[in-house]
């Protein structure tokens, strides 16, 4: 069953310990944090994401794709509305509600999601085990290349073809 994950943005950053200081000391830095780390979950794990924010003082910008990041969708609530009310208008609407997670600390909307029959999960749990996934990505991935980085293609041509290629290379330099 794929899950989509509702994360109620603002909240998230000032309710997880590890964004809260660096969004009172630099809040595009932990915005721009908080968008990177969602955005690499959804490329590693192939689960998508919305990430809302209050959109009071924008323009209001709905479902906007965050570059290169399959999956995931950045969202700012439009000025009359708070993220808050956006995430339970998409519960609300949702088919299949037991299929979306709400990540949020603010207890109210953990409240009325849950009771509207979808998932709740806390802003550090989320960010733990985002940040447990992609470690665990980057440990497969070295771990692979250190495997198969010594079965290059160069390592399998035979001493002629490799040095044919190299005068190619060094002819092709010198024009």
């Amino acid at each position: 069953m794929s899950h989509i994950y509702l994360i109620d943005a603002y909240n998230v950053m000032y309710q997880c310990p590890q964004l809260k200081p660096l969004a009172q000391r630099d809040f595009e830095a932990a915005r721009d944090g908080l968008v990177e780390r969602v955005s690499r979950y959804c490329g590693t794990t192939g689960e998508p994401a919305k990430v809302i924010f209050d959109g009071r003082g924008r323009s209001p910008e709905r479902h906007t794709p965050y570059r290169g990041a399959p999956g995931l969708e950045v969202v700012y609530s439009p000025g009359h509305l708070t993220a808050d009310a956006v995430i339970e208008r998409e519960v609300y609407s949702a088919p299949h509600r037991r299929e979306i997670i709400v990540v949020t600390g603010d207890r109210g909307i953990r409240d009325l999601c849950r009771g509207l029959g979808s998932l709740v999960m806390a802003p550090e749990h989320f960010l733990n085990m985002v940040d447990e996934v992609l470690t665990r990505s980057s440990a497969h991935l070295r771990t692979n290349y250190e495997k198969f980085s010594t079965n290059l293609l160069e390592d399998r041509l035979a001493d002629r073809s490799r040095e044919h290629l190299s005068r190619l290379k060094k002819r092709l330099k010198d024009h």
